[in-house]
């Protein structure tokens, strides 16, 4: 059985702020401290590799937790398809939808369509599983992105089958099982 824990992002400035997030915002002094006590957590979980999107956000938060774990920054690696879903022309605005409509809208224009989406965890769980080969692995992104990734190793066959929603706090982690 092949597993991993995934964990999102301490909280970024645009947390803070009630913005959409982009790639750019980093994390608040309150993002670093909930990556420090997700370390804490996880410590005895005997992660060996990290993982992490290409954010800002994410980076932080995983630097934070190796650093805590004792893991080289140098070797955490950063997947692009760990990226958050794209939200288009609504990034680096005030939020403005409740917290289901991130996840669920494939009206609006220049947001990533959920089916794409969920096409590009698959792949991000491929490349996962192939890290996690001999490794106990940790994995920081993003909370719509990550849903998405859950989905795909639970081997949905779409988007119509996803499990309810369950949105991640910041740095809040979980154990995926690939199925």
């Amino acid at each position: 059985m092949t597993s991993f824990i995934f964990v999102r992002h301490g909280q970024s400035q645009a947390n803070a702020n009630g913005i959409i997030a982009d790639a750019h915002p980093p994390l608040t002094e309150e993002g670093i401290e909930q990556a420090r006590r997700t370390a804490d957590e996880i410590r005895d979980l005997g992660i060996t590799k990290v993982v992490c999107s290409p954010y800002l956000r994410a980076q932080q938060t995983a630097e934070t937790i190796a650093g805590e774990l004792g893991i080289e920054l140098k070797d955490i690696e950063i997947l692009d398809d760990l990226k958050e879903r794209g939200l288009g022309v609504l990034e680096a605005k005030p939020r403005e939808h409740e917290g289901i409509w991130y996840f669920s809208d494939d009206e609006s224009e220049g947001i990533e369509k959920r089916v794409d989406l969920y096409e590009r965890m698959k792949r991000c769980l491929d490349q996962l599983i192939e890290r996690a080969e001999g490794q106990k692995l940790l994995v920081v992104g993003h909370s719509v992105s990550g849903f998405y990734l859950q989905q795909a190793a639970a081997h949905k066959a779409s988007v119509d089958e996803f499990d309810p929603l369950s949105m991640m706090n910041n740095a809040d982690y979980v154990e995926v099982i690939i199925k």
